[in-house]
């Protein structure tokens, strides 16, 4: 019996040349695969080469927006804080408060000192009409006692009345001239204090003007206590009251939330073909199932290495060439609805240049990093 199962078991050499020739056939299958598959893989890499011709794209990029550095002019203790943070505050709203007992005081003082000159340019106005009439006084006084005297001085002629009463004439001539004198010094310098007009309106005098302008100077320090904020925007590093702020220095910070656009940082060799105008599709790692267009505003005039805090110096040393980033500014369009962005979020942006390659441009740059170009296109000697 186990004889007879052996029997059965055993495949017939027909059955075993079937069974070989499949083996056969996939092992061509998976040379002819092994030979083709770098062409295949350079086939793609060429399509993927050409067809990527129109699009820059960098995640070396961030959104950028205004932020105000909110700092006072005056130096004073911080009273009150209206304000919460992260919270939204609109242009000219009131951030927080300086402590303005000192400026209220110097404005009352100020207020107090312009009434009392104001008061002084009234009784100057009173004194000059005043000697006006003591003037007309003495100046009748004195025709009085020039008539007097020259009716002394021909009656002394005629030797009639005597010495004594003619002396008397001319000392009480002599005393109405002297007083009409002293009075019109008076005048003058009443009208001297009066600015030269004595009709003139107590607000119109200099001394008037000028505490009046010693007013404004102390509304507004008052109204410098109140620091407002200067742009629509978000609240960040809110002061603590009863902080002290000195004068000059940031003690808050409004971060604009509209007008964002986005800073990238594309390499020198990437802006060949970018320009001003050009579409952009962004995404934002905050929100990778999100995207949005804009639009290339500007290019910088400079790279960023020229604005560094030390700036590199090339002509000095050992030089090793790097490629220099240009940051390109992106306005960005958000539809209604759209997640929010907030300044320095991280964005990866594609420039849609509408250049297309070709195998002319690509045998170009091989020719050109052989030196081939170079060399043929070099003069003859």
């Amino acid at each position: 019996m186990r004889d007879g199962e052996h029997l059965d078991t055993q495949t017939p050499p027909i059955a075993a040349a079937a069974l070989r020739r499949p083996r056969w056939g996939v092992r061509v299958l998976a040379r002819a695969f092994m030979w083709s598959l770098p062409a295949i893989v350079l086939a793609a890499t060429l399509v993927i080469w050409l067809s990527s011709g129109g699009t820059v794209t960098t995640d070396n990029a961030y959104v950028k927006g205004d932020r105000a550095q909110i700092a006072t002019q005056l130096s004073g203790l911080i009273v009150d804080v209206p304000v919460h943070e992260n919270e939204k505050v609109s242009r000219g709203q009131l951030l927080f408060r300086l402590d303005d007992q000192s400026y209220r005081h110097a404005l009352t003082r100020i207020e107090a000192e312009t009434e009392t000159v104001r008061a002084e340019i009234r009784g100057l106005r009173a004194q000059w009409r005043t000697k006006r009439e003591e003037i007309k006084a003495a100046l009748s006084q004195q025709t009085f006692a020039q008539a007097e005297f020259d009716r002394q001085e021909e009656l002394a002629e005629k030797k009639v009345t005597s010495t004594a009463k003619l002396e008397e004439a001319r000392m009480g001539l002599e005393v109405a001239r002297q007083r009409i004198s002293a009075a019109q010094e008076d005048l003058q310098r009443i009208e001297a204090a009066l600015a030269g007009n004595a009709k003139i309106r107590a607000d119109d005098h200099p001394r008037v003007r000028q505490m009046m302008a010693m007013r404004e100077e102390a509304l507004l320090q008052l109204r410098r206590t109140m620091i407002e904020s200067p742009i629509d925007g978000i609240v960040s590093k809110r002061p603590v009251p009863g902080s002290f702020a000195t004068a000059g220095v940031p003690v808050m910070v409004v971060v604009a939330d509209t007008d964002l656009w986005i800073e990238a940082n594309f390499k020198e060799t990437e802006l060949t073909r970018v320009r001003a105008g050009q579409k952009v599709l962004i995404h934002v790692d905050t929100y990778p199932e999100s995207e949005c267009w804009g639009t290339v505003s500007s290019i910088s005039q400079s790279t960023g290495a020229e604005f560094a805090v030390l700036p590199p110096q090339n002509a000095t040393g050992n030089w090793v060439k790097v490629v220099q980033r240009i940051p390109v500014r992106l306005s960005v369009a958000c539809r209604e609805g759209d997640p929010p962005l907030r300044v320095g979020m991280s964005t990866t942006v594609a420039v849609e240049t509408g250049h297309t390659r070709s195998l002319a441009s690509l045998w170009a740059g091989w020719a050109r990093s052989l030196g081939l170009s170079s060399a043929s296109a070099s003069p003859k000697p």
